[in-house]
């Protein structure tokens, strides 16, 4: 008997291969290992039906009175839709719960349209990891994602605090503070079993946690064995690197990745069925990228096991979302993204495509068969 399989490369090409098996009862053996088809992000965004806005900041809720809001993660756990943000920034911080201090919330949902605020978000605070000693504090970045092979939620967090200087008496009646001040930054790694009860585990160690620089959180994914993380170094560049390991909190450094070398603005990352191509996904604002200013958001290709190699850079749309979180809901695609009215004006949006007919189902992981017949 003879198996054909058909393979798609990293260049697009389909590649057909026949091998003689044997069957034994009911086991089929193969003895070629075999590349699982890609599911394909699709990328004219104005194919996909917009929803329209799903959350945005409630001004009674004194930490998140601000109208600045963010979507950080999108995880489905057994039906529910987890949505955590960022919320309470306007370019300056205060005390503690103060609305002025950026912080996690959650909501969830179980359609991933309506979606309800948890009733004590937030569920991070900045001195979850800092203590208070000035305004200058906040989670700036936050990435989260439902890791099933661990059973637990994972966020990987850029968190800032003073360096060298506080500018808050908080021993006295009227407090004199100021913004802006010198700081510290590290990337932090928190985990949650629920979404709601959070352990922080620590900073990340490495070049990433050193005194007066400025590093935060970007996309990362999960193979089920690899963690794989890009940051960036807005000090000095606004580079991005990127770190991969199994252990979360000790990732072997990588290195800078100039391709990604932009503004202040994070990347996203999206893992594939393959369990290795990742597309990556950015808005350069604030940055020259390639060489003149622009508002454009950008797709490109890379693999994890490759990650410093970043492939194919391409322009899906001429206005850039803040941030973008994409993954595949079963018969459909569903795009969460932040769309800035102003620069302390955003509402998460949602837009979807169909998936049904286009797509493989998801394997296991342990699984790479795919478009297999037997004649």
């Amino acid at each position: 008997m003879v198996l054909i399989l058909y393979a798609l490369m990293r260049d697009g090409s389909i590649v057909m291969l026949k091998k003689k098996v044997w069957l034994l009862g009911c086991n089929l053996m193969l003895l070629t290992p075999l590349a699982y088809a890609l599911d394909i992000i699709p990328e004219d965004i104005s194919a996909w039906t917009e929803k329209g806005g799903v959350l945005s900041t409630t001004s009674s809720i004194t930490w998140e009175e601000q109208n600045q809001i963010a979507v950080i993660g999108v995880s489905k756990v057994n039906g529910t839709y987890y949505l955590f943000y960022l919320a309470g920034f306007d370019g300056c911080w205060n005390s503690d719960g103060d609305s002025n201090h950026q912080s996690v919330g959650l909501a969830t949902s179980t359609d991933g349209i309506n979606f309800t605020k948890y009733v004590s978000n937030p569920v991070l605070k900045p001195h979850d990891f800092v203590p208070v000693s000035s305004h200058e504090e906040g989670i700036r970045t936050g990435y989260v994602q439902y890791v099933p092979s661990k059973s637990k939620f994972y966020g990987y967090f850029g968190v800032e605090s003073p360096g060298g200087q506080s500018s808050c008496d908080f021993g006295g009646g009227s407090a004199l503070c100021e913004c802006n001040i010198e700081v510290d930054a590290a990337v932090y790694l928190a985990t949650s079993d629920d979404g709601i009860n959070w352990v922080v585990d620590g900073a990340v160690s490495g070049t990433y946690a050193a005194p007066g620089n400025e590093v935060y959180a970007s996309g990362w994914v999960h193979d089920g064995t690899n963690f794989g993380l890009y940051i960036t170094t807005a000090q000095g560049g606004s580079n991005k690197a990127a770190s991969k390991g199994v252990d979360p909190l000790n990732l072997n450094e990588l290195g800078d990745v100039p391709v990604l070398r932009f503004g202040w603005s994070g990347v996203d990352a999206y893992l594939h069925d393959d369990n290795n191509t990742i597309t990556l996904i950015y808005e350069p604002d604030g940055g020259t990228h390639p060489g003149v200013k622009n508002d454009n958001l950008y797709f490109a290709t890379t693999h994890l096991d490759d990650m410093m190699n970043v492939q194919n850079e391409r322009v899906v749309s001429t206005t850039g979302d803040e941030r973008n979180i994409i993954f595949r809901d079963g018969d459909e695609w569903k795009w969460y993204y932040s769309d800035e009215a102003d620069e302390y004006n955003n509402v998460i949006k949602l837009r979807t495509y169909p998936a049904a007919g286009l797509l493989p189902p998801k394997p296991p992981s342990n699984i790479t068969v795919e478009n297999v017949t037997v004649q």
